[in-house]
């Protein structure tokens, strides 16, 4: 079991605030760089490093379909039930994914089933739609098969699209 770890992602759980998402999700990014060695093992190296390097002020947080806080008493409470490390780290990395990526009112047209996300490349050079649900992956207007790692769009690329939009 993930014992001192179980421990401390449970703290951060309960100190979760939706009016404070900030700090949580800076919490959150303490925890991976804290148990970095342990998310080695169950996250991809360029995720990993990209997350590493997250910070709250450089995303638009909460901006989803999700309801946090059903979220995290879920997540407490598989936690409180013994979760093992990896589920832990692929716990926390979906949470980050979830809190950061910024959903758009465009619903995916291959399975119909969610909104898309607004994502991008490692390097921040492309900006990505990403369907969560059937993981269709659009870019520069085609849908595409990509083993490529992707991050969620950070605000300024969020931001950007944005105004590209309203023209």
């Amino acid at each position: 079991m993930g014992g001192k770890m179980n421990q401390k992602i449970l703290t951060v759980y309960e100190n979760f605030q939706n009016v404070s998402l900030s700090i949580f999700f800076d919490e959150l990014i303490l925890f991976i760089n804290r148990y970095h060695y342990e998310f080695t093992k169950y996250v991809s190296k360029d995720y990993l490093e990209a997350m590493e390097k997250f910070e709250a002020k450089y995303f638009i947080l909460g901006h989803s379909d999700n309801n946090f806080e059903i979220g995290i008493s879920y997540y407490r409470n598989l936690i409180e039930q013994g979760l093992d490390k990896e589920n832990i780290c692929r716990q926390v990395s979906l949470l980050i994914w979830d809190l950061s990526g910024y959903m758009i009112d465009e619903i995916c047209p291959i399975c119909h089933d969610s909104n898309l996300r607004l994502a991008s490349s490692i390097g921040r050079e492309k900006l990505i739609k990403f369907c969560d649900e059937c993981l269709s992956t659009e870019i520069d207007g085609k849908f595409v098969q990509t083993d490529e790692e992707i991050l969620p769009a950070n605000r300024d690329q969020v931001n950007s699209y944005l105004r590209e939009q309203a023209l």
